[in-house]
């Protein structure tokens, strides 16, 4: 009689044991995360020392660039090229940038080989070629068109190397938007 009670204990068990392990079968995994659709700028360029990037960007609405609107990209230098993805707020079409190349005073000489600019499978790549067709570098940067290198020149205290941009980057903004700015 034993026998039969440990056995029955033990099948009763078993069966709830394996309910369970279905209950936890049957449970939904979580939904994948969809990913924002957002306007994005990809810069290729070789950067020897950790420094901070910055892009800033407006919209119609916004009538000059503000600190609200940027995109802040830390990275760790290295001797090979690198590929930093600024990617602007969902729901944002920018119709200006701004690339703010360094915050550090002691940095080398960076090499930019390309900027892209995407959004939704439409895409716009400015070669190092043609770099200064669409930007323009500030008083704190010398740039050799050449080697598409920028070295920076502190002024005193004052240190912001910036790249502006020119009016035909915004026939390309308009293009890979799809919105007439």
């Amino acid at each position: 009689m034993k026998i039969k009670v440990i056995a029955a204990s033990f099948f009763l068990t078993l069966a709830l044991v394996s309910c369970k392990k279905e209950d936890k079968k049957e449970v939904a995994a979580p939904a994948e995360e969809v990913k924002a659709n957002t306007f994005d700028v990809t810069v290729e360029l070789v950067i020897k020392k950790d420094d901070e990037l910055i892009l800033f960007y407006k919209d119609p609405s916004i009538n000059y660039f503000d600190e609200k609107n940027t995109v802040y990209y830390g990275l760790k230098g290295k001797q090979e090229a690198q590929t930093v993805i600024f990617s602007i707020p969902e729901g944002v079409i920018p119709n200006d940038i701004r690339f703010d190349i360094s915050s550090k005073k002691d940095q080398e000489p960076v090499k930019i080989n390309a900027i892209t600019l995407s959004f939704e499978g439409r895409t716009f790549r400015v070669d190092q070629k043609d770099l200064l067709k669409y930007f323009t570098p500030n008083e704190f940067i010398a740039f050799d068109e050449t080697s598409s290198t920028a070295t920076f020149l502190p002024k005193g205290d004052q240190y912001d190397p910036i790249f502006n941009t020119k009016p035909a980057i915004y026939i390309a903004l308009e293009k890979v938007s799809g919105v007439k700015l």
